[in-house]
């Protein structure tokens, strides 16, 4: 929103005028054009703005005058000349409460919900202009610029509300996850740390630093980061599955075994772990198994590739050459379709 919109809404103007007349012996004062203060909308959040300027209050109605003779009243004083330059009565200025950065940031607030967004953002900036510790103002603004697809101001004003307030857990939350979708990776291990350390209770979190850290090849973390997912949430199904892949490229392949056997039997139509099952099969030299966990997939799922080059390798060390061969021949078919 414009500076001199604001400004209009939170100074109206009052304008009074008053004008003197004298007589000869009684004085009447008459106010002329006392205008009403404008009545101006004013946002919620806004705090109001009291004026102090007196309105003069309208002089009642003359009565009839009796005759000077039968009234022994005192003679009224002689009305005083005016001199030129001199104004016909003082008025007091007017006392107006300046803008504050609580003001503006109120003023953000009321844009950002009606969905004014760059108004929202130009308010929060200047509530943080004058006054830098303003940490909402800043988590207002990271908001506003995050739904404007700004991630770069986003980040910026987060790790200013970290900065202000380092126990802020949701801000770390929310500093990792456009970490994440700016493909940031060590930066969004870096707050999603800061934030399992502040609110240890949250199984997402873990299961996003156990991604994290298989990118970086991180098995013993990526597998620490999961089984704590799973700790807080047992059915928590993807952190199952993970944390099966990662035994599977540390080599544990008997703790890789058990999770996709559990994970088959919840849910018997997971062909990616009906695949890692017999992968891990064949790691541990159980080509019978693994053979027949292959078959069981293809049944499934004709299609699979892989699973198709899996079992030509494993009826191959069970000495099956021809079948094998069938395989092979398969996966080729499938790898170069077009």
């Amino acid at each position: 929103m414009k500076n001199q919109s604001l400004r209009a809404a939170l100074f109206p103007i009052k304008s009074v005028c008053s004008v003197i007349t004298f007589s000869a012996f009684v004085l009447i004062i008459t106010c002329c054009g006392c205008g009403k203060e404008e009545e101006t909308e004013k946002a919620v959040e806004f705090k109001e703005l009291i004026s102090t300027t007196a309105v003069s209050q309208p002089p009642k109605a003359a009565e009839e005058v009796p005759p000077i003779e039968a009234k022994q009243a005192e003679p009224a004083a002689p009305a005083q000349p005016i001199q030129q330059g001199q104004p016909a009565q003082s008025v007091q200025p007017e006392v107006v409460k300046p803008i504050t950065a609580q003001d503006l940031y109120n003023k953000g607030v009321e844009c950002l919900n009606q969905g004014q967004l760059e108004d929202a953002v130009e308010a929060f900036n200047r509530a943080t202009d004058m006054d830098s510790l303003m940490v909402d103002a800043y988590k207002k603004k990271a908001i506003a610029c995050s739904k404007l697809g700004i991630m770069n101001e986003a980040i910026i004003s987060f790790k200013k509300v970290v900065e202000l307030n380092p126990n802020d857990a949701e801000s770390y939350f929310s500093l990792g996850t456009f970490y994440v979708k700016r493909r940031l990776t060590d930066d969004a291990i870096w707050a999603f740390e800061r934030y399992v350390s502040l609110n240890p209770n949250n199984a997402r979190v873990y299961y996003n630093l156990g991604c994290l850290y298989g990118e970086r090849k991180l098995a013993d973390k990526a597998i620490g980061a999961y089984q704590q997912a799973l700790k807080i949430n047992p059915n928590y199904a993807d952190a199952s599955y993970n944390l099966g892949v990662a035994y599977n490229e540390k080599g544990m392949f008997d703790e890789a075994i058990e999770i996709f056997k559990k994970i088959i039997t919840s849910n018997p139509e997971n062909h990616d772990a009906r695949y890692n099952l017999a992968f891990a099969y064949s790691q541990k030299g159980l080509y019978t198994e693994a053979a027949a966990m292959c078959e069981k997939l293809l049944e499934l799922n004709p299609g699979n590739a892989s699973a198709h080059l899996l079992l030509g390798d494993t009826y191959s060390k069970l000495g099956k050459t021809k079948e094998a061969q069938e395989e092979y021949e398969t996966y080729k078919k499938l790898i170069f379709i077009k």
